[in-house]
């Protein structure tokens, strides 16, 4: 009688590429996940950045009661068609216009612009009379972050 003796490396390697397919699998699901989490995390540190310098301009707006002139002169701003413009890099620091990544732009009532990605704003008309109002605005290549009317009664 002769003893027949099977080979279990075939079976072996059959085992190491299912475990190397699960791991390969695995891993590429993680990487989806951190790079989808490292973009949310980048937004929304732009968000806070441009919340921040928005109502930064908002409140300087206030303090100069309207005033576009003590306005540029105070927050530095660029005069672009009768809006101020201030440029950003890309960590949120005040930078010239040829390296800006982000531009917070003070529209006085009833001013209009468009965007880059096509979309256009204007500044609404002040809700109360005798007030001054305008809109700021915080956006980049992308389109709008984030924006904040204001209205102030000078007196």
């Amino acid at each position: 009688m002769a003893v027949q003796r099977t080979s279990r490396s075939g079976l072996f390697l059959l085992e190491l590429m299912i475990v190397i397919l699960f791991f390969a699998v695995t891993s590429a699901i993680c990487m989806n996940l951190f790079v989808k989490a490292h973009l949310t995390s980048t937004a929304g540190s732009d968000l806070t950045a441009a919340v921040r310098e928005t109502q930064s301009a908002a409140e300087w707006f206030k303090a100069v009661d309207g005033d576009k002139d003590q306005l540029a002169d105070r927050l530095s701003a660029h005069v672009l068609e009768e809006r101020l413009d201030l440029y950003f890099d890309k960590d949120w620091v005040r930078t010239g216009e040829g390296n800006a990544v982000y531009t917070v732009s003070i529209l006085f009532g009833g001013q209009r612009m468009d965007l880059p990605d096509g979309t256009g704003v204007e500044a609404p008309p002040p809700i109360k009379r005798d007030c001054l109002g305008a809109l700021v605005i915080a956006w980049s290549e992308k389109g709008e972050i984030f924006s904040i009317p204001v209205e102030k009664y000078p007196g």
